[in-house]
Parts: structure tokens; C-alpha cells; sequence
């Protein structure tokens, strides 16, 4: 097998969330189009998620690039070949054991060997703005940084802090983990203070740290003040909120199976009760909120219960509103659903139901869960 010829690429300005989807067009030595779609990983997992693809339809292309880059809620922008090995090269030494669970990467490895990491630094910069938000305000830029500093994403540390800050973000964690809440309060003279709620191993730890921001927005001192490890029941409290679902029964035995055709961009997850499916948020507006959370970008959850039960559920009641007239607007309810309720809870209840072993909802309701 002969390298590709490089085309064309665009990757998803996704890059300060730790994860980027790239589409890649070559050309093989037959003169055929070969499409490339990839998930990379910069917290630990590398390249893993990698579609070859020579002459796809539209149609089969669209589905593989949504059901692979569809949660990430970015955009798309091109980028050059000599940033597209840089980026898969920065993913592929997260984890070089990444490739041997990757079907079809044997056509790319002539490729991939030839690979070079050639950008320099300030290429390295461009490319990483380029692929990120703009971080207009404080709380913004802290908490993009809070989340790369504890997934141990050093090489973005340049978009945050100033040289001489740079040497005071020591590794907070010796392995990556995973930033599930964030508050930022501002002090006095451009002081903010930062309260991370960090998922730690077996328990969770709250890190408390003090940073001071330059006229620029820059961070040009970074402290930790305090760490403390806490239990499952207090993380629970400090990520507690309120749930808003509707019930509905279904009547059609395709129904499921439609929605997973309409909508290849959504998560599926496998339970004893059923099957859910998570819809995330076409942006990620949620990172600049205070206080942050990582489940911030979920616009709603879809359970589909083996008893015949459609729940649907969100954080935020437009939410609800919105998916409600989607699906009155598709006749949903005429043909294939049966309204029963609306319920609103004040902490989440889903995911208890999920871990519950019950199958019926409103059993696991009237058994007080």
C-alpha cells in the first residue's frame, strides 16, 4: 500500500475542551477519494475514533461525521496538512497503543509513518486559537483552563498564562482526571479564586486556587490555596440540580428505531431497563457559566424503557418546551406517542432510576427511589 495524497482537512474548534473531530480527504494511488474521519483524544485516550472511507456518499459521510464529531458542539474550520500531523501526532502520543484498536488503520499506516511533527511554536499557538473559542471574559478563560489543567493538556497552558506564569501550573494530578464543576468569584485587584470539584479516583477532591488576571485577560499567577478529598454525598450536593421530564408511552414499535436514524449525533448508552440517548448542545457556550459544569452541555436526555416508556429530561425547562413542539410538529404524538406527564424534581432522579434495577418509572417514583 502506497501513502495517501493529501487533499483537504477541517477540524472542529473544539480544541480547549480536550477533544477535536477532523475530517481528511486524500487521494489513493488509483486516482479514489478517501475520506477520513477522526476523534482525537489529548487527555490520555489518543486517536480514539478512526473512519476510512474511500467514495462515500453524502449521505454515508454525513452520518459517520455526526455520529463522530456530533457531541463535541464546534465548528468546523480547514486546516493544513502539516497541521493535520501535528494534531493526529499529539493525539497518537497520548496513548501509542491507540492504533492496534483502530479497524481499517492498516490502509493509513504508510501514512501515518511518514508523518512529521514539523509546526513551530508559534504555528503550534495560531493553530490551537484557531481552533478555540474566544476567551473574551474572566470567568471564560478560568474555566477552560481549570479543566485543561487538571486533564494534564499542558501544550494549551500558552493560550492562558503569561511566561511567567507558566512555571507555577505544576502538575496538579500525576494522571489525567476529570474537572466536574467549576466556581470562580472574583476578588479585588484582578485576584479571582477558583473552587474545582475534580472526580478523583475512587472519591472527589476540591481544589481551591488563587489567580490573578493581567489587564490582557491573561493569567499571570496561579496558586493552589487548598485540596481537600470529600465524599460521594457531598460532591452529590454540590452538583445537585433540578431534573424536568415528560412521560410519554409508545405506541410505535418503530418509533426507536427512527429516532436513531434521525439523529446519528446522539450518545447511545445500553441499561438493564432500556436505552439512552444524550443530546448534547450544538456549542459550548456552557464553559463561560458560572458556576461551570461538565454536564453543562447536555441539552437532553432520551430513555427508552423496555416497559414501553419514552422519558425525556432536561435541565432547563426551554429545553423541554422545545423538544415538546419538535415533536408535536412531527405529529409524534399523533402517530407513535402517548402523553402521560410532566414531572419536576429538585435534585436528578434519572440516573437513579438507571441504577435502580427498576423497570417501571413511575414505580421507582412511588417506591420513594
Amino acid at each position: 500500500m502506497k501513502p495517501l495524497t493529501f487533499i483537504e482537512a477541517k477540524a472542529t474548534d473544539t480544541r480547549l475542551m480536550g477533544v477535536v473531530g477532523v475530517v481528511a480527504k486524500w487521494m489513493d494511488s488509483a486516482g479514489t477519494t478517501v475520506v477520513q474521519v477522526y476523534h482525537l483524544d489529548f487527555e490520555g485516550f489518543g486517536i480514539d475514533g478512526f473512519h476510512h472511507i474511500p467514495s462515500p456518499s453524502d449521505e454515508t459521510l454525513e452520518a459517520v461525521v455526526q455520529g463522530v464529531t456530533g457531541g463535541l458542539g464546534g465548528t468546523f474550520r480547514p486546516i493544513s496538512q502539516p497541521e493535520l500531523e501535528f494534531l493526529i501526532l499529539e493525539a497518537y502520543h497520548q496513548d501509542e497503543r491507540c492504533t492496534e484498536a483502530l479497524v481499517d488503520f492498516e490502509w493509513f499506516e504508510p501514512t501515518f509513518e511518514r508523518m512529521r511533527l514539523t509546526l513551530s511554536e508559534s504555528e503550534i499557538l495560531a493553530l490551537f486559537r484557531r481552533l478555540s473559542p474566544e476567551l473574551s471574559a474572566p470567568v471564560h478563560r478560568i474555566n477552560y483552563f481549570m479543566m485543561r489543567w487538571v486533564g494534564r493538556d499542558f501544550s494549551t497552558f500558552p493560550l492562558f498564562l503569561t511566561p511567567g506564569a507558566l512555571h507555577q501550573a505544576e502538575p496538579l494530578f500525576g494522571v489525567e482526571y476529570t474537572l466536574i464543576k467549576n466556581t470562580v468569584y472574583p476578588e479585588k485587584d484582578g485576584m479571582y479564586r477558583a473552587e474545582a470539584l475534580v472526580d478523583f479516583e475512587t472519591q472527589y477532591q476540591l481544589v481551591v486556587v488563587s489567580l490573578k488576571l493581567s489587564e490582557n485577560g491573561m493569567i499571570e499567577s496561579v496558586r493552589i490555596k487548598e485540596r481537600m478529598s470529600i465524599s460521594s454525598i457531598e460532591a452529590a450536593f454540590n452538583l445537585s440540580k433540578p431534573e424536568f421530564m415528560t412521560v410519554s408511552l409508545i405506541n410505535d414499535a418503530f418509533f426507536e428505531r427512527k429516532f436513531t436514524v434521525s439523529n446519528p449525533e446522539m450518545v447511545k448508552y445500553i441499561y438493564d431497563q432500556g436505552r439512552l440517548y444524550i443530546e448534547f448542545n450544538r456549542d459550548n457556550g456552557h464553559v463561560a457559566e458560572n458556576p461551570y459544569y461538565l454536564n453543562g452541555d447536555i441539552y437532553a436526555l432520551y430513555f427508552f424503557s423496555k416497559q414501553g416508556q419514552l422519558i425525556v429530561c432536561s435541565m432547563k425547562p426551554e429545553h423541554l418546551k422545545e423538544i415538546d413542539d419538535m415533536l408535536t410538529a412531527e405529529g409524534a404524538y399523533a402517530e407513535s406517542l402517548q402523553f402521560v406527564c410532566e414531572i419536576k424534581t429538585d435534585e436528578p432522579v434519572l440516573y437513579s432510576f438507571l441504577q435502580s434495577g427498576t423497570e417501571n418509572f413511575f414505580d421507582f417514583l412511588s417506591n420513594g427511589r
